[in-house]
Order: C-alpha cells, then sequence, then structure tokens
C-alpha cells in the first residue's frame, strides 16, 4: 500500500504539535498595505485629521488581524496546497529513506515512536517551511 499524503502529513502534525512548533506570520506587507490604505481613505474623506484617523485605525486593525505566530501542525494540516503536501510528503520519503519501509502501516508507527526518525522529519519539515513557504520558525 503506498503512502497517503493526508495520513503522512497529520502523523508529521501531531509531532509538531506535541513539541509546540511556531512559525511567525511574515505579513508586514500586507499590513502596511492595509495601514496606508486606510490613511489614504482617511485623508481624502477627513482632510489632516481623517489621515491621523486613518492611520490609526489602519495600524490597529492591521496589527489585530496579522497575528505573530501559527502552529506549525495547523500550518501542515490546513494552509499547504495539494502540489505543497506532495512536495512535502517527497522531502520526508527522502528523509526517513533509510529507514526502510514505504508501507503506511509500518512507516507511521516508526515516524511516530522513534525519536530518531522523528528529528530527521522534524529538520526535513523545518526546511521546506522556511525554504519553501517562506515562514520563519520561533525558538
Amino acid at each position: 500500500m503506498p503512502v497517503d499524503t493526508v495520513e503522512l502529513i497529520n502523523a508529521v502534525s501531531l509531532i509538531c504539535d506535541e513539541r509546540e512548533m511556531r512559525v511567525t506570520m511574515k505579513q508586514s506587507a500586507k499590513g502596511a498595505a492595509i495601514t496606508g490604505a486606510t490613511a489614504f481613505l482617511g485623508g481624502v474623506l477627513g482632510g489632516p485629521v481623517g489621515l491621523a484617523a486613518g492611520a490609526i485605525l489602519g495600524g490597529v486593525g492591521s496589527a489585530y488581524k496579522m497575528q505573530g505566530w501559527k502552529p506549525l501542525g495547523e500550518i501542515l494540516r490546513n494552509d499547504l496546497t495539494p502540489t505543497q503536501r506532495e512536495r512535502l510528503q517527497s522531502h520526508i520519503m527522502a528523509a526517513v529513506r533509510d529507514v526502510g519501509p514505504q508501507d503506511l502501516a509500518l512507516l507511521i508507527p516508526i515516524i511516530m515512536g522513534d525519536a530518531a526518525v522523528q528529528t530527521a522529519v522534524l529538520r526535513t519539515v523545518t526546511s521546506f517551511v522556511t525554504n519553501e513557504m517562506g515562514l520563519r520558525m520561533i525558538d
């Protein structure tokens, strides 16, 4: 039986959750755009006072909207595109290729139970998230 991508990602997500791995969300450009747009709109509608009010409201709204971090397990379960899931599976399979099993029934318990395999998988996931998704790990 070939390895099911969803099951593999879910197993890795559980490990990430257990280790409380988090990533920062680099969205400052989006926050700056929101703040700038509300400042501009405030300036157009209310002059100098509207400009200040728009900038303040946009800044507060951006800060509220752009949360500082997100659990890595949640990103793996919910935010990956199908292509990213396939690429991550390939990277994980390459990391555990030396372990041997290509069967899901054998691979998932090995990943969940062997600390050395978990470390190799988590290094692979960290590299993938950092290099291919542009996120930064916390801790």
